[in-house]
Formats: structure tokens, C-alpha cells, sequence
């Protein structure tokens, strides 16, 4: 009775030299270079009209372009939204399938199917922690990061969302020190700490905050909180909030609130987080001080990044209507070390600010200019909307619209990872041919 067994066959790929290998696909990466160079995008956009930025450019520091390849595909991925997650690695999977289907047929005799199977299973489990080893490694290793540049010196790069270890949610080596260094690397100015139902965090960062704001990038008070049934970041000196606070500062209470904002003399500032329904969207009045003065377009978290792309138009028209501000924020919980969105500010003389003062002006503007006060820059990625085919293509597609968006000196660095592979495959055949 025959059973199901299984070998190698060997393919085209097997008896040629890895050199020859090495140098037909380094022809086919120098050739998709040049294509994409012919038709590239700038890689950092406006996160509402989708347009170039003047007054920005993206700074890659030297560590980062020695390293281009691997490091600007580690960005690529930590800007995935959830589906396109799913996607790439649906793809991914079906090409391993594909090519064990080619390399291999499973009907000779000589093995069980026991045997088969577990050998299968081993190799496609392989398959998939050399995969996962690689999503790891991006999020947790450290590598240098991509930031901004701006051109004019009224301008000022913020994050309104970020946390540290005090946060239940973050890791738990991720200190005040390395969401500074974080957000420094990021080409930040100046960053909220907006723990959740503490100011642990605050108060850590507070202590190497320099003088001026000018000096180095700020880590200044926030708080994430929950009000009207959401997740809602806080903005400001924590005195303005505590009286309308539960015990655990998990709860804020709506008319406590605004009974604060009359004993204070200050409105509070509220922003909506994403992921979150928009229907508990309520606008600040002076009626409604526990009502949002601005919600983000940008959220740098998986699930963030899938809802602000998909419901983008809602966002921006609920931003229209109620007169918010539109924000970007990192949602950083110590992760990743790629950078979704800038807001930007415009804040006369921010430099010499102390980083109280430019919290106190930071608040003001928004609650003055509320939607003009802030545009949004965001590292760009595009989206499927919803459409099937996108979806199923999202591996070529983006690959495409990755090597688009690559600069002229990452594509230097390509070249010359490319050259060293080939060389090194060649000199490696060499002396095995001399050996044998």
C-alpha cells in the first residue's frame, strides 16, 4: 500500500551558484530602484490634505543610512494599521505555501506520513518564528530613528500622547529618560506625559527638563483619563483637574469639572484619543468645559492607525463642525521606534520658554485658534478604503509605495548593501570552487 512521503526536489535555484543568485536579484533591486526613483513621493504629507510640507523635511542621521534597508522596512511595518497587518502576513504565508508546493513532491516512496507531516510542521514553524523574530526585532531593539526638520523658527513639533512604565499598558523598562530620548530622536520639541490615572511619570520626566525649552525636547503634564464613558487625555497642571477626579484618578466627574474651571480661572483642555467612537464627541463651550477641544487624526497605535485612516473624512468633518483642533499623536507606550505624526504650532518665542510657559501657551492657542491652531504632519502610508483588491495586493502595493517614498541617500545605501551582498556571495563561491 503506497503512502505519502515527501523530498526535496531540486530546482534551477539549488544548482546554481548563490553568486549567480546574489547577482540576478541585486540587478532586479538596482532596476527597481531606478524605476521608483523616476516616480518617487515625498515621504511626509499633511495629514488632512494629503499634500507636500514646505516647511518640514524628514532627517535620517548617519547610523539610520548605514543601515537603510533594514531600518526604513522596520518603519514601514510599525506604520501598518491592523488589516494591512493581516494582509501582508496572509501573503506572506500563501508565498510559503506557493514555493514548498514547487520545491517539493509528495508522493515517493520511502518516508511515512507521520513523518512527512512533522517535518513539514518543523519547517513551517521555522518559517513563522523567523517571521515573528523579525517583528520583534523591530519593536523592541533599539535603532536609530527618523525626524523632522523645521525651516521656521516659530514653529514648535509636539506630541500630545505618550506614556511611560507608570502606565499599566507600557513597558515596563520604558522611563520618563527614554521617552525623552524617544521624542528627541524624533525631532520633537515638546512631548506630553499622559499616563494613565497618574502623574508618576510627570513628575519623573519634570526633574531633567531644562530651563528653557530651546535647549532639549520638554516632557510636560498630562494625564489620560476617562470622561463621558472614553479615554480622554487632560492637558496642564494636574491642580486644575484633581477635584473633579475619582479616588484612583481613573474617573472624571463632567460638573466637578467645570465647578474646577470656575475656581481656577482656567478652562480645561481635553482631547479625544483614537480608538474611540465618534458619537461621545462633545465640543468645549463655556456650558461644557468637560466638552473636547481637539481629537486626533493621527494615533500612532495599530488600532489607532486603522481607525484614523478609515474614518478619516469623518474625523476631519466632526473636526469642521465642532470647531476642534486636529492633532497627531505617538500614543508611545515604549515600543517601536518610528514616529506616525508631528503637530505643529506655531508659538512666537516658544524657545524661550520655560516648560511650564509653553504648556500655558500651547493651551491658550488651542483654546483661542481651536481648528487653526495645529496641522498635523504625518509619515506617509497609504490606505486601502475599503477596497478589495488593495487589500489582497496590500505586499506589492506597499512594497511599491515604499521604495517610492526612499530618499536619494537611502537608495545609496541599497546600492552599496547590495554590492557588499554580491561580493560577499561571489568571494564565499570562489573559494569553494578552489576548495573543492
Amino acid at each position: 500500500m503506497p503512502s505519502w512521503t515527501g523530498r526535496d526536489r531540486r530546482s534551477v535555484g539549488d544548482t546554481a551558484a548563490a553568486s549567480d543568485v546574489a547577482r540576478r536579484v541585486g540587478a532586479v533591486l538596482v532596476s527597481f530602484l531606478a524605476v521608483t526613483a523616476a516616480i518617487s513621493l515625498a515621504p511626509i504629507q499633511d495629514a488632512v490634505s494629503g499634500g507636500p510640507v514646505g516647511f518640514a523635511e524628514q532627517t535620517r542621521p548617519i547610523a539610520y543610512l548605514l543601515g537603510a534597508p533594514l531600518f526604513g522596512i522596520w518603519d514601514s511595518l510599525s506604520l501598518l494599521s491592523l488589516s494591512q497587518h493581516y494582509a501582508v502576513l496572509a501573503t506572506l504565508v500563501a508565498l510559503y505555501l506557493g514555493s514548498v508546493s514547487r520545491a517539493r513532491r509528495w508522493t515517493v516512496p520511502g518516508r511515512s506520513l507521520r513523518a512527512w507531516a512533522v517535518r513539514e510542521a518543523g519547517r513551517a514553524g521555522s518559517a513563522l518564528l523567523l517571521l515573528v523574530t523579525f517583528y520583534a526585532a523591530g519593536v523592541v531593539l533599539p535603532r536609530p530613528m527618523t525626524g523632522i526638520r523645521l525651516s521656521e523658527p516659530d514653529l514648535v513639533a509636539i506630541d500630545f500622547h505618550s506614556h511611560t512604565h507608570y502606565s499599566h499598558d507600557g513597558w515596563s523598562l520604558f522611563s520618563a529618560a527614554r521617552n525623552r530620548e524617544w521624542h528627541e530622536g524624533g525631532g520633537f520639541d515638546v512631548a506630553y506625559v499622559t499616563d494613565h490615572y497618574t502623574w508618576a511619570g510627570v513628575d519623573e520626566a519634570a526633574r531633567d527638563n531644562p530651563q528653557r525649552v530651546g535647549e532639549r525636547t520638554v516632557l510636560i503634564s498630562g494625564a489620560e483619563i476617562r470622561i463621558h464613558r472614553r479615554p480622554t487625555n487632560i492637558l496642564g497642571d494636574r491642580s486644575r483637574y484633581l477635584g473633579a477626579l475619582d479616588a484612583d484618578s481613573v474617573y472624571m466627574d463632567p460638573e466637578l469639572l467645570a465647578d474646577e474651571a470656575r475656581r481656577s480661572g482656567r478652562p480645561p483642555t481635553l482631547l479625544y484619543t483614537m480608538p474611540g467612537g465618534l458619537e461621545w464627541v462633545l465640543p468645549f463651550t463655556a456650558d461644557l468645559p468637560s466638552g473636547m477641544i481637539g481629537i486626533e487624526i493621527n494615533d500612532g497605535s495599530p488600532r489607532g492607525l486603522e481607525q484614523v485612516r478609515s474614518q478619516r473624512r469623518e474625523i476631519i468633518a466632526l473636526a469642521d463642525s465642532m470647531d476642534l483642533a486636529l492633532i497627531g499623536a505617538a500614543n508611545l507606550h515604549g515600543w517601536g521606534r518610528t514616529v506616525a505624526s508631528w503637530s505643529i504650532m506655531e508659538i512666537p518665542g516658544w524657545q524661550e520658554m520655560t516648560p511650564e510657559g509653553v504648556g500655558d501657551a500651547i493651551e491658550a492657542t488651542l483654546h483661542r485658534e481651536r481648528r487653526a491652531a495645529v496641522q498635523v504632519l504625518e509619515r506617509r502610508m497609504p490606505y486601502h478604503d475599503g477596497s478589495p483588491l488593495l487589500v489582497v495586493t496590500s505586499l506589492p502595493w506597499l512594497t511599491m509605495e515604499h521604495f517610492r517614498m526612499l530618499s536619494l541617500d537611502e537608495r545609496a545605501s541599497w546600492l552599496l548593501w547590495i554590492a557588499v551582498v554580491v561580493a560577499g556571495m561571489t568571494l564565499r563561491d570562489r573559494r569553494r570552487d578552489l576548495r573543492a
